[in-house]
């Protein structure tokens, strides 16, 4: 199953999951700001080490690259 860090920037993918290999204390992070299964994320940019610039709902979230690889999308 492909992860957020797979997208490329302007695309929109749903978040399907977070691996469970994410330590408990990112992955409840991850869930209050809002990366719960059925979310609607866009890719705005990626930056030169490789993390993204994504925007969800009204809100712009920076993630690392390992961040992004273990958020599980469709779409």
């Amino acid at each position: 199953m492909p992860s957020l860090y797979d997208s490329r920037p302007g695309t929109t993918v749903r978040i399907t999951g977070i691996d469970p290999g994410q330590a408990g204390g990112s992955r409840r992070r991850l869930l209050e700001f809002g990366f719960v299964p059925g979310a609607d994320v866009t890719v705005i940019a990626r930056g030169a080490t490789g993390g993204l610039l994504v925007g969800l709902g009204d809100t712009r979230v920076a993630l690392d690259t390992r961040t992004a690889g273990r958020l599980r999308c469709a779409g």
